[in-house]
């Protein structure tokens, strides 16, 4: 049997291509005479057995290109306005507001569970979660303990000041 005869039979046999099919030289020189006097699909299998007819070994998808990708955008490259689909809302996780204001309202109640508030800054401390006032929880609870309480009244006094002048002086130099 010719050897692209041979490797049209082995096709059908292995369920593989031409193309993924090799013939081992070697082997073929030692069954040279059961190759050339194969005709049936069993002759063929008894080759296939032998290995003179072998499978090319299934070549994966190599993953050295998309480790440079990830490389380099965890040094914030590829963000640019051609690699981006989707809104601005799409892309950013809309809920990290409400989860840490969840997180942080949770342990303002724990804390006026143990005790460590009274009704009026427990009201206090919860607006200005609302409004955005703590990093996190960390924060929370060294201004429930006092740590940096005063010198935050102070900026917000200071700032509350300054703006009333603001508006006041505008006041002043308006004239109709």
């Amino acid at each position: 049997m010719k050897l692209n005869k041979l490797k049209d039979f082995a096709t059908k046999i292995m369920n593989k291509s031409k193309h993924k099919l090799i013939i081992d030289q070697e082997k073929y020189l030692e069954n040279k005479d059961t190759v050339d006097k194969a005709i049936t699909k069993e002759d063929v299998k008894q080759i296939i057995k032998s290995r003179v007819v072998k499978k090319k070994p299934d070549t994966g998808h190599s993953r050295g290109n998309a480790r440079v990708l990830l490389e380099k955008k965890k040094l914030k490259r590829k963000r640019g306005p051609g690699k981006r689909k989707g809104t601005p809302k799409a892309r950013n996780k809309t809920n990290v507001y409400n989860l840490r204001v969840r997180g942080l309202r949770k342990r303002l109640r724990e804390l006026r569970d143990e005790d460590k508030l009274n009704g009026k800054n427990y009201n206090t401390i919860y607006r200005r979660i609302k409004g955005n006032y703590f990093k996190g929880k960390k924060h929370l609870e060294e201004y429930v303990n006092g740590e940096n309480k005063w010198q935050a009244d102070q900026f917000i006094k200071f700032h509350l000041k300054e703006e009333r002048n603001k508006k006041q002086t505008i006041k002043k130099d308006w004239q109709p």
